[in-house]
Order: structure tokens, then C-alpha cells, then sequence
């Protein structure tokens, strides 16, 4: 298994991406919200290819930099890399460029493999709390 295991995907920037949808009326550009939302999708990504049948991922942990507002029908790309070899706790950088290459956002996630059966009935036991 590569350490460095990673992933990259190009997005336009939607209206449902937008710091509108988070309550800042007017502002439309890519949210904070939006960018962990696809640093998580991506990071799963990279471990689901390693996961024991019945197994998940989760996120635990992230911090984040969100340095630069890219508009809404703009393009972002993202990379994902995990820091070492993807197991039960992997730790991820990840950086968001706008569509000239420039910082958009930086930060680190951390994702854990848990069992999905189990998770679901932590879930279901907590009810609405």
C-alpha cells in the first residue's frame, strides 16, 4: 500500500456549495461547510478500497484554514493525502485550489474505520438527542 495514498477532483462551485445556503445572505461563495463536506467524501474515498466487509469510515477530527472566497459557477479543485498507510485511524492533508492555481483552503482531517452495524445502533439507541 502506498503511504502517500491520495485523491484529486475538480469542482464547479453550485449554488447549494454557497455561504447563502449556510445563512449568510448574499454571499455567494464556496462555503466552509461545503469544502469539509467534499474533504470528506474524498477521504472516504481513498479508504473504502481498504475496509473489511461491514466496515465504515467516520470523521473525528478536522482542522482548517479557509483562506480565499472562490464564487459560485467558479472552479475549485481538491487533494486529498493520507498522511501514511490508510488502517483503523488515518490522518489526511488536504489543500483547495481556485481555478488560477491560488490557496483556497488547507487543513487536515482524520478519519476512523468503525463497524457499520454497531454505528447504526449507537444511532438509533441515542434517538433525537
Amino acid at each position: 500500500m502506498d503511504s502517500r495514498a491520495s485523491l484529486t477532483a475538480t469542482r464547479e462551485v453550485a449554488p447549494e456549495d454557497s455561504a447563502e445556503r449556510w445563512g449568510n445572505t448574499g454571499i455567494d461563495v464556496l462555503s466552509t461547510p461545503a469544502i469539509l463536506g467534499e474533504v470528506e467524501r474524498l477521504c472516504d474515498a481513498v479508504m473504502k478500497p481498504h475496509l473489511d466487509e461491514g466496515r465504515m469510515t467516520v470523521g473525528v477530527e478536522v482542522t482548517m484554514r479557509h483562506n480565499a472566497p472562490v464564487r459560485v459557477g467558479g472552479t475549485v479543485t481538491y487533494t486529498v493525502t493520507a498522511a501514511g498507510d490508510v488502517g483503523r485511524k488515518t490522518d489526511f492533508s488536504f489543500e483547495v485550489l481556485d481555478g488560477r492555481g491560488e490557496l483556497v483552503c488547507a487543513g487536515t482531517h482524520r478519519r476512523a474505520v468503525v463497524d457499520a452495524a454497531g454505528f447504526r445502533e449507537r444511532l438509533a439507541a441515542a434517538g433525537s438527542r
